[in-house]
């Protein structure tokens, strides 16, 4: 008889050794930090082999405070590719403006994409005539778009990527990098896979 609670107590302690999680997944797990992410995986919204400079991100002291929205130093005529595919609701390329004054405010050339699930992909601050597609247009994730500028409430020439839910509420996005699957942090390259 003994023999047996020993078999059985050898097979379930053999069973919970093969089971046992690591001790950085129980912190995890403790701290609430390990959630599945089912979130969509975004391409960096930039030419493929591009390495750009993360400035700003959610929640930025900035100009990002209580906004979830990336921005990307590049130089005035950097490609920018969509992050994800859909259609093209909204475009603006006349302008020709740029600076800190409220009166710029409305003078951003910008993109807006609905995409698949209903959320929307904005790109802000392109340049003077940068955009490449026109309202309607389907695009696929990684096509060139438009090119980044200086235009709108802006202090220099970059990119300014967000993405809002169906409600208009700001989502946190993750992307495809050459670390594996990454929300972004401010101060970091990039470089588009």
């Amino acid at each position: 008889m003994k023999g047996r609670y020993l078999l059985a107590f050898m097979c379930l302690m053999t069973q919970s050794l093969r089971a046992q999680l690591t001790d950085e997944v129980i912190r995890n797990l403790k701290g609430g930090n390990l959630k599945e992410d089912k979130s969509f995986v975004y391409q960096l919204p930039y030419a493929k082999g591009s390495k750009f400079l993360l400035i700003q991100a959610y929640n930025s002291k900035m100009s990002h405070q209580g906004e979830l929205s990336l921005d990307f130093k590049m130089k005035k005529g950097s490609t920018i590719c969509a992050a994800r595919a859909g259609i093209v609701i909204a475009t603006k390329a006349d302008s020709d403006v740029g600076g800190l004054k409220d009166e710029y405010l409305s003078e951003g050339n910008h993109i807006i994409i609905e995409q698949e699930d209903g959320s929307t992909a904005m790109y802000w601050h392109l340049q003077k005539n940068g955009v490449l597609v026109k309202m309607g247009d389907s695009v696929k994730q990684g096509q060139a778009i438009g090119y980044s500028g200086n235009t709108g409430y802006t202090a220099f020439p970059h990119l300014h990527f967000q993405v809002q839910d169906k409600e208009g509420h700001d989502l946190a996005t993750r992307f495809n990098t050459k670390n594996g699957i990454r929300y972004l942090r401010p101060g970091k390259w990039y470089r588009a896979l």
